[in-house]
């Protein structure tokens, strides 16, 4: 691939610097954004369909990189790392044990550990907590305005499934620690019996089968409380959905979840589950996760199967978990690796990440960030960074990066070339598509093969800058927004909005670990002065979640826990 030489662009002067590249850009709400939508997907939009492609997404493709084309983002590990410890994980002794030992206790949340062990003395049933969960969604969705967590839900699936777990707790032969726990999951990800409607106004048929992460985890007893809402099509970061309704953040129901994964993030934050699934392909677990103010984490691409997901033609997307707290995402994670591994990349010995939880202690990691980087955050989310964070950091050591800008051009032009892949899709939905969801499929018609080529090139760049970085740290430590979650506009309710300077706020940093593949976690840092959550991101090597999660583990002791919302085992 060559040595890795730092290109010599127009934009190096400020390539670290966000507000440089912030442009006057109007919001577009209600009926500005319907007739803009109805322009560019005509024939009078072809103009502007070339306008984005080639003045907002031309850097990277003029760019004439010579670099050897990345396309899957796969890094061989390591030879410590093909460990596998799958046999002991899959032991409830050592589950009850990891939990035991790991979970951060909390007054206000229940973890896996505390469902387990109310199950286990009898202090009550999965039967039990079905019921009190489906009072807790009716009231939730009564409130004004409605969190609207889930847009579709089985009573009579999740009883039959607590049934049956409540049997097996009798005879004390629970399938695993996560028997009967109830679940979230994301509305890309196929669940029997249910629609895969990937937030779109239109139904689709109901799935005969699950995909395989859902199969993994209905074999260790968990029971599927129903679809979680998101923002349509995952073309957005805000979580606004015209179609199914906006699910709304529990810490201040004015202001957005974050997206795309915006209903898993609102029904972990309000009690509602322990844990819920997500999708990110720039962000969409991690950006909820902090802007409600939770734990949540993206894999190393190709940890999780995709393959028969909504998500096959992504190189972006990864299957990630949100939870209250650090070790039940370590613990579901580990599990989904170990069951539902991708078997169009690595099938075999790679490690389990609670392999080495405690292999390096916290005090031993060495950290990496870049205060030019960090400094276009927002004033407050700075504040908690600098003063809360980084104090708490050992060995810290200020790391050089590179071609950002490009960078991030390079990861929009891949998500948008890989969506658009699906012309299918586009012609089914296109007349029931919101109006922003239109926007950015108009906008991929206007990209060539010379913009995926290039950008894929730029990927090569990315990924050895980071090889570069992570030769001299094990983590690399960012907020994981430069911005807090924003106030919603009513009048984005009904046809959504485009908000261009908002959306580079809210990706700023996210956006790096999808591009080059690798695993990232964003956990509770603080608050704002309004009580807005604000979230740290750690980002490691590949294949390297161990590290992730020992010095989170480590971090969440010591920072801000929530304190306004009660699980529904709580009597």
């Amino acid at each position: 691939m060559g040595q890795y030489k730092e290109m010599e662009t127009e934009r190096d002067k400020y390539e670290t610097d966000l507000h440089q590249m912030i442009r006057s850009a109007p919001v577009l709400t209600g009926w500005g954004l319907c007739w803009f939508s109805a322009i560019m997907d005509s024939y009078l939009g072809w103009p502007l369909q070339w306008y984005l492609a080639n003045v907002n997404l031309n850097p990277v493709a003029n760019a004439g990189l010579e670099d050897e084309p990345t396309f899957y983002p796969i890094q061989p590990p390591s030879k410590d790392v093909l460990t596998s410890n799958a046999e002991l994980i899959s032991d409830i002794d050592w589950q009850k044990k990891f939990l035991a030992e790991n979970s951060t206790p909390s007054p206000h949340y229940q973890s896996i550990i505390d469902y387990h062990k109310a199950f286990m003395s009898g202090e009550m049933t999965p039967e039990e907590l079905v019921e009190n969960i489906k009072i807790k969604v009716e009231e939730s969705d009564k409130q004004d305005p409605p969190l609207l967590c889930f847009t579709q839900l089985n009573w009579s699936l999740a009883r039959q499934a607590a049934s049956e777990s409540t049997i097996r707790y009798k005879n004390k032969t629970p399938l695993s620690v996560l028997d009967g726990i109830p679940i979230g999951v994301k509305d890309e990800l196929d669940i029997k019996d249910f629609r895969t409607n990937s937030g779109r106004k239109k139904d689709a048929p109901v799935n005969e089968k699950d995909c395989a992460t859902v199969a993994a985890l209905r074999s260790l007893g968990v029971i599927f409380i129903g679809i979680t809402n998101m923002h349509e099509m995952g073309m957005g970061i805000s979580g606004i959905n015209p179609h199914k309704g906006t699910a709304r953040n529990p810490h201040n129901p004015q202001h957005i979840t974050g997206g795309s994964s915006s209903g898993s993030a609102a029904a972990v934050t309000s009690g509602i589950v322990p844990f819920a699934l997500g999708t990110d392909g720039g962000g969409s677990v991690r950006i909820p996760t902090a802007f409600c103010g939770m734990q949540g984490l993206k894999p190393t691409f190709g940890r999780v199967a995709a393959s028969d997901t909504a998500l096959q033609n992504s190189s972006t997307t990864s299957i990630g978990v949100i939870a209250n707290n650090v070790a039940d995402v370590a613990l579901v994670m580990s599990l989904m690796f170990i069951r539902a591994s991708d078997p169009r990349f690595f099938n075999q010995g790679v490690c389990n990440p609670v392999r080495a939880l405690s292999e390096k202690s916290f005090s031993e990691m060495k950290f990496g960030t870049n205060s030019h980087y960090v400094s276009n955050s927002h004033k407050e989310i700075q504040y908690v960074f600098e003063s809360i964070i980084k104090p708490k950091l050992p060995n810290l050591i200020e790391v050089e990066m590179n071609e950002l800008y490009m960078s991030k051009i390079a990861h929009l032009n891949i998500i948008l070339a890989e969506t658009a892949q699906d012309e299918r899709c586009w012609q089914e939905h296109q007349g029931t598509l919101a109006p922003q969801t239109k926007i950015v499929y108009s906008t991929c018609r206007g990209l060539t093969l010379r913009h995926y080529m290039q950008s894929s090139a730029q990927k090569t760049r990315a990924i050895k800058m980071f090889k570069s970085m992570f030769e001299k740290v094990d983590v690399l430590v960012t907020p994981t927004t430069a911005c807090l979650p924003k106030r919603i506009d009513p009048n984005s309710l009904s046809h959504g909005d485009l908000d261009e300077n908002n959306i580079l706020m809210t990706m700023w940093f996210v956006y790096l670990a999808n591009l080059c593949g690798l695993p990232a976690m964003s956990i509770n840092a603080g608050y704002s002065e309004n009580g807005l959550p604000v979230g740290v991101m750690l980002t490691a090597p590949w294949w390297r979640e161990d590290l992730l999660f020992s010095a989170a583990k480590h971090l969440e002791t010591e920072l801000a826990k929530p304190s306004r919302f009660h699980c529904p085992v709580s009597k």
